[in-house]
């Protein structure tokens, strides 16, 4: 097992990971000393991360040599373990949890779009394969980078395609996308960040996924036309630590961009996780659904379940520690009934913890 340095955490990663470089934004910006780890043998059988068991990246290692998995717990637990340093949740409950929403909603859902794009057309397919491949192996002679590329594509492509139907998706994900853009370029008119002058964990979960659409061919031809002004804001969100600010006024109402994301949580997202945890309980294995009169068609994901029931409980805490307005802002916007927990539910949730062996898998 390696070691970190003294009193250094270890973020064991991939270049083209949007859960990893949402993690190392995290940290960074927080202070929290760490070192950047790209582990070889990623498409091997051995290595490091294979010793760690957690099946996905990012990885982090604590300097006692443990190893943590999931980028949502585990940043919420380095809220534990440093507290008062630079925290990404803001300090008013209501606040606290909007954020929690807007980042479960880059975690599970941006990231469709976000993976579409990258390995729908030759473009982005040869591109990012090329790119991340680069980032992991280093140095190799071209034929045999040349074969792990088209392994590695065949890999994603192929996982991707088993997960849903693609092409009935994609007008809903293709759409969305831009929403999320035009959302962030609103937001700029008014402050820096969702919540004020500093990021939050909602801030640090969209910038994990367009740290990739800022990269990838087709996603950074939209970004560069249409929204400039966010493609700078997730060029200064990868290293934040020399930001400094404080949270907006809990008692303003949310701004636009703000505003415009909880619209598309409402219309899109939450229906979406409510359906797929219907068909998990229900043990179908596939969910459909109509999302603004566009199909929805997928894999029933468990995890996603889970997160649902973690949004639940996080709204029910925030409701319990004074939340003032939370309630209105969320019936507003339609989030509301999704997010209520049914009789006994709670005691179903498994605890969000970052010892688990991991989020997903494969394809990210």
């Amino acid at each position: 097992m390696s070691r970190t340095d003294e009193g250094r955490y270890r973020i064991l990663g991939g270049p083209g990971s949007p859960y990893s470089l949402k993690l190392r934004a995290a940290l960074r910006y927080r202070r929290i000393a760490h070192n950047w780890i790209v582990p070889p043998g990623y498409l091997g059988e051995g290595g490091e991360l294979k010793a760690a068991d957690k099946g996905m990246i990012p990885v982090l290692q604590l300097p006692d040599g443990r190893y943590w998995a999931d980028s949502t717990p585990m940043i919420l637990e380095l809220e534990n373990r440093h507290p008062d340093e630079r925290s990404l949740l803001p300090a008013d409950p209501a606040d606290r949890f909007l954020a929690l929403l807007v980042e479960d909603f880059a975690d599970e859902w941006l990231v469709l779009p976000m993976f579409d794009y990258r390995w729908d057309a030759e473009v982005d397919q040869a591109f990012c394969a090329r790119r991340q491949m680069a980032g992991w192996i280093g140095a190799l002679p071209q034929p045999e980078f040349d074969a792990i590329i088209e392994r590695f594509r065949a890999r994603q492509t192929g996982v991707l395609s088993r997960l849903g139907d693609r092409d009935a998706n994609r007008p809903l994900l293709r759409a969305t996308y831009p929403e999320v853009l035009a959302a962030i370029e609103a937001q700029l008119e008014v402050s820096r960040f969702l919540f004020g002058g500093r990021p939050s964990i909602g801030d640090i979960g969209l910038f994990g996924q367009l740290s990739q659409c800022a990269i990838d061919p087709t996603a950074s031809a939209i970004m560069r036309c249409d929204a400039v002004r966010t493609f700078q804001w997730v060029h200064d969100l990868d290293d934040a630590s020399g930001i400094e600010g404080d949270w907006r006024d809990p008692a303003a109402p949310p701004g636009p961009g703000l505003e415009r994301l909880l619209v598309l949580i409402g219309e899109v997202f939450l229906p979406y996780m409510a359906a797929n945890a219907r068909a998990v309980a229900a043990g179908e294995p596939t969910v459909s659904v109509q999302l603004r009169g566009l199909p929805m068609v997928a894999r029933a994901n468990g995890y996603k379940a889970n997160c649902l029931g973690w949004l639940k409980l996080a709204l029910a805490d925030a409701l319990a520690a004074g939340g003032t307005g939370l309630e209105a802002t969320l019936r507003r916007h339609g989030c509301w009934e999704p997010l209520q927990l049914a009789p006994g539910e709670r005691e179903t949730i498994p605890v969000l913890s970052p010892e688990s062996t991991g989020r997903r898998t494969g394809v990210f």
